[in-house]
């Protein structure tokens, strides 16, 4: 469980990427930029390196944010636009982003990008999906583990639970359309990302940490895993794996 005050103790969502079965072929970069309207860059700044992409691809597998319990980045945050959920997602509330890009020199991973360009303005913005609002310039930019998802999830359980106590059970079902059984709480079962949508080979696996029924717990039991050194002791909610114990 995370350590941060408030944090919850039946949820904790991050991701676990799998070395062996992930080729590179990039399809979660696609699928991540749609889902999140994430905008295209200048061509004079693609060839100086600065791009928008939320994941990228690092030594032939797709990298993000870790989603960190002890997220560096939000500490050095000037407005508190950078931010801790209690499900363990590192969030981003643009609207007080001040552009001071704190956070970004603090992430020793260099997993957040800023935005330098009105990309409304010069046509470059593209909104692919209501759900996720288009950012302005001068705003860091980052995974969110689509926590649209998320939330649409938890609002269709509490809307469910609340009808199904009124006529006197509390019977809901979750994202994939299962029963969830006798649960009063939310875990957010059946939630998928983008990314792990479009991974043919099923290498990225989402889901809850702390749910013994999460396909992510599932799938890395007897799993060696790995994180970037920098982030080692940071507690990071994004892993990867490979091979078996």
């Amino acid at each position: 469980p995370l350590s941060i005050p408030g944090a919850s103790s039946v949820n904790r969502f991050g991701m676990a990427i799998d070395l062996d079965l992930c080729d590179g072929c990039g399809e979660c970069i696609l699928a991540c930029n749609q889902e999140n309207n994430v905008p295209l860059v200048p061509e004079d700044d693609a060839a100086r390196g600065r791009f928008m992409h939320w994941v990228d691809m690092r030594s032939g597998a797709p990298f993000m944010c870790a989603h960190c319990g002890k997220a560096p980045c939000e500490r050095v945050c000037p407005t508190g636009a950078a931010n801790h959920t209690p499900d363990g997602l590192s969030a981003m509330v643009y609207k007080r982003c001040a552009g001071s890009r704190f956070c970004g020199a603090n992430c020793p991973v260099q997993a957040r990008k800023f935005n330098f360009n009105d990309a409304q303005k010069l046509g470059l913005a593209r909104k692919f999906n209501k759900e996720v609002p288009l950012r302005d310039k001068g705003v860091m930019e980052k995974c969110s583990l689509c926590l649209h998802r998320l939330q649409n999830d938890r609002l269709k359980f509490k809307t469910q639970l609340s009808v199904a106590e009124g006529i006197g059970g509390a019977s809901v079902k979750n994202a994939s359309g299962n029963a969830a059984g006798n649960a009063s709480e939310w875990r957010g079962r059946g939630v998928t990302t983008a990314c792990s949508d479009a991974c043919k080979r099923r290498a990225i696996i989402f889901g809850n940490w702390l749910d013994e029924e999460s396909p992510l717990v599932q799938l890395t039991k007897d799993r060696v895993l790995y994180v970037p050194r920098e982030i080692a002791d940071l507690d990071p909610s994004v892993v990867f794996m490979r091979g078996r114990r």
